[in-house]
């Protein structure tokens, strides 16, 4: 059998085919994972969170994140002379939201929440709350 053009297109066609069946295949057998699975609901409000972002930058002293390995939980600490009248911190990893954690709270000038079951790596927390009749909004990451 001789080699031609002919037989060297099909060769390449057929190949590209095999190459792009086995793409399609390969990304509908991992199931889409966003950061956040309400981002429209997000957009909707960006206005909100924005005037929320800034009210947080405006505070001399910023609340605080820290991971305490003997108890293992997470504490966060607004700052001196701050009480939570209310909010949420909404704990999150980039690579998947199976281990997403919201924990609500109220009357509080800090939050404890149990971080036993939290996977080692990068976790964003956001911070969402309402003080002396003003909202705030701030986020942070935190590697465990």
């Amino acid at each position: 059998m001789k080699f031609n053009w002919g037989t060297g297109i099909v060769i390449f066609f057929s190949f590209f085919a095999i190459c792009m069946t086995s793409a399609v295949v390969a990304t509908y057998s991992h199931p889409p994972q966003l950061m956040q699975t309400d981002y429209y609901a997000l957009d909707l409000t960006y206005q909100d969170r924005l005037e929320k972002k800034q009210h947080a930058a405006a505070l001399a002293v910023l609340p605080t994140v820290d991971f305490d390995a003997a108890k293992t939980s997470l504490l966060v600490r607004f700052p001196e002379g701050m009480q939570a009248q209310s909010g949420t911190v909404h704990c999150y990893r980039s690579a998947t939201t199976r281990d997403d954690l919201t924990t609500p709270f109220a009357l509080t000038s800090e939050v404890s929440i149990p971080a036993g079951e939290f996977l080692a790596g990068r976790w964003h927390v956001e911070l969402d709350w309402m003080a002396d009749g003003r909202k705030y909004f701030w986020e942070t990451v935190l590697v465990k």
